[in-house]
C-alpha cells in the first residue's frame, strides 16, 4: 500500500516552498513503482533530496524539470510480448499516465511540470540485435504523439547527451548513418577507463538493480531471434563472478542464442553503456528530478511505473496492454491475451494497437462459433473461428471469407485457411476432438473387421 507523504518536526512546513515541494513530490510518489516489499522505506530514504531538487524550481517559481531514461524500442520478441515494432495504445496509454501526473502538479502549482525523456534506443539496441533504423520509427512516432496530446512530455535529442556533429534537423538516414558514431562518443566522453564492473556492480545497489532489470528479460527477448538446433544446445548460467543474486536461470539454449546474451549479460559490456549513459544524463541535466522505470534504491532517483497496471508489466515496450469491458487497463505480453477467449485484438490505422474484453454477448456468439467448429472438426473440417478477430454481429469482420464462405471473418483470418493463426487454446481443443474422433474410428473400425 502506498502510504502518503509526511514530513518530521523541524521540517520547515511553514515555509510556502516548502509545503508545496512536499505536496508536489506526493503527487509524484502516487505513481511509485511498488513492486519491492520495503520499496516504503526506500522512499522515505531520498525523500530530503527529492524535496531539496524540487524546492529549488519552486522557489525560483519555475517549472519542476524532470528526466527519464525510457522507451527504447519494442521488444525484440515479437512473437509472444509485443504488437509490432512501432508504438500502439501500450505507449499511449504510458504517455497520457505520465502527463497526467504533470497535470496534477500544475494544478497546484501553477508554473506546471516537465518530464523530459531520454530515449536509451541507440544505447543497447545494437547488443539487442535491433536496427538502429527501428529505433528511429519508434522514436519518432512518440514524438509526434507527445506532440499532439501530451503537452507535458519532451523528448530529448542526440546532441543534448553528446558533442557530436549532427544537422540541426535529422531525417532518417542522417540518424542512422550516426548512430555508431554517437554509441562511440557517449563511451569516449563518458565511459570510465579502468572501471571495475564487476565491483561496482557487488556494492552499488542502484547498479545492480539497473543491470538485473535489463538482464532478466533476455531470455523471452532473444528467444526467436536465432535457430534452435538440438545439437547445439548448451546448459548456460550467469557468470560465477558475478553476486549470487545473478545466478538467476539456467536453461538450455543454442550456442547462437547463447553467444550472443553472453555479449548483454556479461556485466562490462552492458554496465560500460549503462555507466556511460547515467553520466551523460547527469552531467546534461543536472538539476532535474531524476526518475526511472526500473527498481531502485530510493536514494537518487524515483522508481514509477509508467503503467497503472496492477501486473509487473509497467513498460509499454515490453508488454501489450488490454482494456476490461469497465475500462480498467492490464498488461502482459500479448501471447497471454491471445490465448484468452476473454480478449480480442483491436486494430488502428491498420495495425494492432491493443486487447479488448469481449461483451458478454460476444462471448456467446464466439461459444457457440466454437461449438459449430468443433462439431465440424469431427468430420474433416478445420472449422472457421474468427476468435482473436472479430464475431459475428459487430460488422467489423471484412467477410464472408472468399475460403470457406462464412461471414465471420475476412480470409485472412481463416483458421480453415491457415490453421496457425487459432490461438492456442482452440487449436488444443481441435486437436483434441479430432485425436478423440480418430480414435474412436479406429475403434468402430476394427470392431466391424472383427465382426
Amino acid at each position: 500500500m502506498i502510504r502518503p507523504l509526511k514530513l518530521g518536526h523541524g521540517s520547515g512546513v511553514e515555509d510556502d516552498s516548502t509545503a508545496m515541494s512536499a505536496k508536489i513530490l506526493s503527487i509524484i510518489y502516487k505513481y511509485r513503482l511498488t513492486k519491492a516489499a520495503d520499496a516504503h522505506d526506500r522512499w522515505v530514504e531520498g525523500t530530503p533530496k527529492f524535496l531539496d531538487i524540487i524546492e529549488n524550481f519552486v522557489r525560483q517559481a519555475k517549472s519542476i524539470q524532470m528526466c527519464m531514461p525510457a522507451f527504447p524500442f519494442k521488444s525484440a520478441n515479437k512473437v509472444y510480448k509485443v504488437l509490432g515494432t512501432l508504438p500502439d495504445r501500450a505507449e499511449e496509454a504510458a504517455l497520457e499516465y505520465m502527463n497526467t501526473m504533470c497535470a496534477e502538479i500544475k494544478a497546484i502549482y501553477s508554473p506546471g511540470a516537465k518530464l523530459l525523456v531520454v530515449s536509451d534506443g541507440l544505447v543497447y539496441n545494437d547488443l539487442l540485435t535491433i536496427p538502429d533504423r527501428e529505433v528511429w520509427a519508434y522514436g519518432q512516432e512518440l514524438r509526434a504523439m507527445s506532440a499532439k496530446r501530451f503537452p507535458h512530455i519532451e523528448f530529448s535529442r542526440l546532441r543534448q547527451l553528446v558533442v557530436i556533429d549532427l544537422p540541426e534537423q535529422l531525417d532518417e538516414v542522417t540518424y542512422v548513418a550516426n548512430a555508431t558514431n554517437f554509441r562511440r562518443a557517449l563511451l569516449t566522453q563518458f565511459g570510465r577507463d579502468g572501471l571495475d564492473v564487476h565491483k561496482l556492480i557487488q556494492e552499488n545497489e542502484d547498479t545492480r538493480l539497473t543491470f538485473c532489470g535489463h538482464s532478466r528479460f533476455l531470455t523471452n527477448d532473444l528467444r526467436y531471434i536465432f535457430p534452435k538446433r538440438g545439437d547445439l544446445y548448451v546448459t548456460f548460467l550467469f557468470s560465477h563472478s558475478l553476486p549470487s543474486s545473478f545466478t538467476i536461470f539456467s536453461t538450455l539454449l543454442p550456442i547462437p542464442y547463447r553467444r550472443t546474451i553472453d555479449s548483454f549479460k556479461t556485466p562490462t559490456t552492458d554496465t560500460l553503456h549503462q555507466q556511460a549513459f547515467a553520466a551523460a544524463i547527469k552531467h546534461n541535466f543536472p538539476d532535474h528530478l531524476r526518475l526511472s522505470i526500473h527498481q531502485s534504491t530510493g536514494e537518487h532517483k524515483i522508481s514509477l511505473s509508467l503503467l497503472p497496471t496492477k501486473t509487473s508489466y509497467t513498460t509499454p515496450w515490453m508488454c501489450a496492454i488490454a482494456y476490461s469491458a469497465d475500462g480498467t487497463l492490464t498488461s502482459a505480453p500479448k501471447g497471454d491475451f491471445e490465448d484468452d477467449r476473454k480478449y480480442q485484438l483491436v486494430h488502428r490505422a491498420g495495425r494492432p494497437s491493443h486487447f479488448e474484453e469481449r461483451s458478454a454477448s460476444e462471448l456467446t456468439a464466439l461459444g457457440e462459433v466454437i461449438g459449430n467448429e468443433l462439431n465440424r472438426s469431427a468430420n474433416g473440417g478445420w472449422g472457421d473461428k474468427a476468435i482473436n478477430g472479430t464475431v459475428a454481429g459487430k460488422g467489423k469482420t471484412g467477410g464472408p471469407c472468399e475460403y470457406c464462405g462464412k461471414a465471420t471473418h475476412a480470409v485472412e483470418r481463416c483458421f480453415d485457411k491457415h490453421p496457425h493463426l487459432a490461438p492456442k487454446w482452440v487449436r488444443e481443443k481441435i486437436a483434441s476432438t479430432t485425436t478423440s474422433n480418430t480414435t474412436t474410428m479406429k475403434t468402430t473400425t476394427g470392431t466391424e473387421g472383427k465382426e
